[in-house]
């Protein structure tokens, strides 16, 4: 009888084990685009969510190039301290963990790579410079320092994956596998859920975990509108657009102001590019040669110097836009499109050269004010100028004076010179009555 009672229990205790395994729950966060600020606030609200829930794990889903480097210490600090398993899948087939985000991969307890996917490439560059500079160096120094550490604290022998980073190697998901760079290879999330099922977790807290994730659920954490909203507007190549805008629509309202409708749209466009600005690296040095190069435009039409404050604005717009976003901090991912940039500057100043030509232009040409506007004109002769006579021009009545020979009533005339208030005029054409 008691050999009986203990089988009941242990069958009810198998099955309240089971039903606990099975309602194990796995969230899954998707990293894929570049690494901005609202990217860390992404992945560090669902880290968040995921303990809340008592959740089995966290998978991270990456397909990036790289991105800023600070928001990339935020994550992978995050991943490393939080108080549940974190996984980092490099998905799907013909994903890359690159750059920055080769760190996030492999700060996760697990790191898993599908097959097609690569990691690596994280060698920091430095645009323009000769790659021996003593801060090419520092950077080099400074990164292969930071993957080093997150290698050896998951237990990895870090000789291979510090060459991600001092000689720019990638590898394959088969690659990685082989020399112990990552964990597991999976096609999708099932079949990784499936072989990370038993595995032992050592947490930072010293707690060992065993991942029951064969039958679990899958509840993915999508970026909400606000990430979503900040991670558009933190794009290099549209915050320079705006940047633009913004500095135009200014420009337009000081030329002529009362319209509203330009400075409105250019103080919102600043605003916009103003966000931004905030969360890139931005080189200030190339902030204030495009703000000197659109002031440069500006002075052109005010003083007159034959295009040559016009050709200094040209020169200014183009160094600062190279300048503007300092690419170091975002390992050269987070840039302006060169295509952009050329197009940006050709237009903005071919738009000030046609403002200033015809300025010029106008300048040089015969101004015509008051009565001088009737030259050209045509009329008709009120009655018969012998040589003067009444004429109408413009529905108001003149006195005039014919030019060479005498011209009869009702005959359509031209005004070819006012002088002291009376008209010169020349006959086009008979008019019959």
């Amino acid at each position: 009888m008691k050999n009986f009672s203990l089988r009941i229990c242990f069958l009810i205790l198998g099955l309240v084990v089971s039903s606990f395994a099975n309602a194990q729950k796995v969230v899954v966060l998707n990293l894929d685009g570049p690494i901005y600020n609202s990217t860390a606030e992404y992945i560090n609200k669902g880290l968040r969510q995921a303990v809340e829930e008592n959740a089995v794990c966290v998978v991270i889903k990456i397909n990036t190039p790289g991105g800023l480097l600070q928001s990339t210490r935020k994550i992978t600090g995050k991943i490393m301290d939080t108080s549940i398993p974190v996984v980092s899948f490099v998905a799907p087939s013909g994903a890359h963990a690159g750059s920055a985000g080769a760190f996030i991969a492999l700060a996760a307890d697990i790191a898993v790579m599908s097959p097609g996917s690569n990691i690596g490439a994280s060698h920091p560059v430095l645009e323009g410079s000769v790659p021996d500079t003593i801060m090419n160096a520092k950077m080099t120094e400074d990164a292969a320092a930071f993957i080093r550490s997150i290698a050896e604290h998951r237990g990895k022998d870090p000789t291979l994956i510090m060459e991600m980073v001092t000689d720019n190697r990638s590898f394959s998901a088969e690659q990685a596998l082989k020399n112990n760079i990552i964990d597991v290879k999976a096609g999708n999330l099932p079949d990784l859920l499936n072989k990370i099922n038993g595995s032992s977790v050592h947490l930072n807290s010293g707690e060992n975990i065993i991942l029951h994730t064969a039958s679990a659920e899958v509840e993915t954490i999508e970026m909400g509108r606000k990430e979503q909203l900040l991670t558009f507007l933190s794009n290099p190549n549209l915050m320079y657009v705006f940047l633009l805008m913004g500095l135009m629509g200014l420009f337009f309202e000081f030329t002529n102001p009362g319209g509203f409708v330009p400075g409105i749209v250019g103080v919102f466009c600043l605003i916009l590019a103003a966000y931004g600005m905030s969360v890139l690296p931005i080189d200030y040095t190339g902030l204030a040669l495009i703000t000197l190069g659109i002031l440069l435009f500006v002075l052109e039409m005010k003083f007159q110097s034959y295009a040559l404050l016009s050709i200094g604005g040209t020169i200014c717009l183009f160094l600062g836009s190279m300048f503007l976003v300092d690419e170091t901090s975002s390992n050269n991912v987070l840039y302006i499109s060169w295509s952009l940039l050329i197009t940006s500057v050709v237009v903005t100043s071919a738009f000030f050269f046609l403002l200033i030509f015809f300025g010029i232009k106008s300048q040089f040409s015969k101004r015509k004010t008051g009565i001088e506007t009737l030259v050209g004109l045509q009329g008709i002769a009120m009655e018969d100028l012998f040589p003067e006579g009444r004429v109408r021009v413009n529905g108001e009545f003149w006195n005039a004076i014919a030019e060479g020979e005498n011209i009869p009533a009702n005959t359509e005339i031209e005004v070819t010179e006012v002088k002291q208030f009376r008209l010169t005029v020349k006959s086009v054409t008979l008019l019959t009555k």
